[in-house]
């Protein structure tokens, strides 16, 4: 394969644009570790990879870059604006942090590097560029979580997100290996033409090489049973870097498993859908019932984001172009929901953390009290929300393709996960302050709330507005 062209990277700018940001910060670190330099420059580099990635992918049709291994189409532009977008809202987040201070150089920069990471991972077209993209991000999000490196806690919980994590990549890499061996190839579309030309015929290896792929992107979206890592890592981590694990890393890694599934075995629709269809009901009851026991917020929306996988699961077990789409809908509106949540999280400090933190808040804060209902309803799936419009397109897709079962127990533990979140709203408007009331809002932490709220009002009340651009892998 030749050197990358001039055309290349022309379209990998918005990843460009992060590096290019994240290498400014680390000159600089030493220069602005206590100022919001580091923030703006975040947040500017995270805007102008969104509105460069709808002006340079808008030609119509399918394009690669770098002899193909870059996929440049309607699914890339998508999920590169979402992966922008959540880069921005947690750069804002991020300032009102009252949490041991960091380096905030080197934490932004972090950001950009694991966003861009991100980026590869959903528009790769092949298996090796496509693990070299995820474990970009994964080692930008082990330093992340331990980044206090003052606080035992989050110590502990990036040696335990390392150590599990590392597992996960091995198990990748040896299905990606498999893969290789089994077709010669780690193209999607080679592999995909490959497995095809065997007239149906199931390799023993080739299940293996899907189940430990499969098994090593379960771990990096939290799915079970490979979701250990997620509770103790959003408790330990800062609250604005479980916003952006629960969020863009989410989004990123349903980006790249819709892609493998689609794109490079599709062929092998029974395996993945009896896969897929499992991690899927076992994620959506596993993160419902034991979110109820939880006392501490961050540990709650560590469970509530097992089982919101689990029901952007269920539209890739459907095993067509439309699941896929309604999953990339779920992902979309699932961002800005747990943006929101964690933000308010942030808003209240120390008291936001614990469940009993909330009591009163209607009485005291009630603009913020407001909005974290309004987060709470759409996390659980009420109309005029954007969550219930994103649990709907995914239910539907797993009665359309036969998992009836599935799509009753999706149903039964939205009711659970009702009682979970509205548990917080009785707090905030049925019970009486027992604390004094937060600090004020600060106008960053205000944009990225009205930013989130704006988007699923939108969401719920016209939820057609994505239905142009969002498309199948």
């Amino acid at each position: 394969m030749s050197g990358p062209t001039l055309a290349d990277l022309t379209y990998v700018v918005p990843e460009l644009i992060l590096v290019g940001a994240a290498l400014v910060l680390i000159l600089l670190a030493r220069r602005i570790q206590r100022s919001r330099v580091a923030a703006v420059v975040t947040v500017f580099a995270g805007l102008a990879a969104i509105a460069t990635s709808g002006w340079l992918l808008l030609p119509e049709g399918n394009e690669s870059a770098f002899g193909g291994l870059i996929a440049l189409d309607g699914y890339s532009r998508f999920f590169k604006v979402l992966v922008s977008a959540s880069l921005v809202l947690a750069a804002l987040l991020a300032v009102r942090d009252e949490e041991r201070p960091v380096r905030r150089g080197e934490y932004n920069a972090l950001l950009l590097l694991a966003s861009t990471g991100m980026m590869f991972a959903a528009t790769s077209t092949d298996l090796l560029t496509f693990y070299l993209a995820l474990e970009l991000t994964t080692l930008c999000a082990y330093i992340l979580v331990g980044i206090t490196v003052d606080r035992a806690t989050s110590n502990e919980a990036a040696i335990k997100y390392f150590l599990l994590g590392s597992f996960a990549s091995a198990l990748l890499l040896f299905g990606i290996s498999l893969t290789y061996g089994v077709t010669g190839e780690t193209d999607y579309s080679a592999v995909a033409a490959s497995l095809s030309a065997n007239d149906g015929a199931t390799d023993p290896l080739q299940v293996a090489a899907i189940g430990l792929i499969l098994a090593g992107l379960g771990f990096k979206i939290a799915a079970v049973p490979f979701h250990s890592w997620a509770p103790d890592a959003y408790e330990g981590a800062s609250a604005p870097v479980a916003a952006f694990l629960a969020a863009g890393s989410k989004a990123a890694g349903l980006a790249a498993l819709g892609r493998i599934c689609m794109a490079a075995f599709a062929s092998q629709a029974e395996v993945l859908t009896t896969i897929l269809a499992g991690m899927a009901g076992l994620s959506i009851v596993a993160g419902s019932v034991i979110a109820l026991a939880q006392t501490d917020m961050k540990r709650l929306l560590a469970y509530s984001s097992i089982a919101h996988v689990g029901y952007a699961l269920l539209g890739l077990a459907d095993g067509s172009a439309k699941g896929a789409s309604a999953t990339m809908t779920y992902a979309f509106f699932y961002v800005f929901m747990t943006l929101g949540v964690f933000g308010v999280i942030i808003v209240l400090g120390e008291r936001g953390k614990r469940l009993d933190g909330y009591e009163g808040l209607a009485a005291q804060r009630p603009g913020v009290a407001a909005v974290m209902l309004l987060f709470l309803l759409s996390l659980t799936g009420i109309p005029l929300t954007a969550g219930f419009w994103a649990k709907f397109v995914v239910i539907e897709s797993a009665v359309r393709a036969g998992h009836l079962p599935l799509a009753v127990l999706a149903v039964i533990c939205t009711v659970v996960s009702a009682f979970v979140y509205m548990r917080v709203a009785v707090f905030m408007y049925m019970k009486e302050p027992r604390e004094s009331a937060s600090p004020h809002l600060s106008l960053p932490v205000c944009a990225a709330l009205a930013v989130a709220a704006l988007v699923t009002l939108i969401g719920g009340i016209f939820p057609d507005i994505l239905a142009t651009w969002v498309v199948s892998p």
